[in-house]
């Protein structure tokens, strides 16, 4: 097995572990810190509005709950 073949093995497995409990949505808590270190970080950094809008696009929208 090539070490290509065994990193997507080890992501598979990875993704496969992990997905769930990345689907849960943040606790508002949580995400109102979250939103904090990115300002200070993006103030730290002196980054544009531009910057600061890509950084917020990253953030996955909650997942809805039935």
């Amino acid at each position: 097995m090539t070490t290509h073949a065994s990193m997507t093995a080890i992501g598979r497995q990875l993704h496969a572990a992990y997905f769930p409990i990345l689907a849960k949505p943040l606790p508002s808590e949580l995400e109102s810190l979250v939103a904090r270190l990115v300002a200070l970080e993006s103030a730290k950094r002196g980054s544009n509005k531009q910057s600061i809008e890509v950084l917020q696009s990253a953030i996955p929208e909650p997942i809805a709950q039935p």
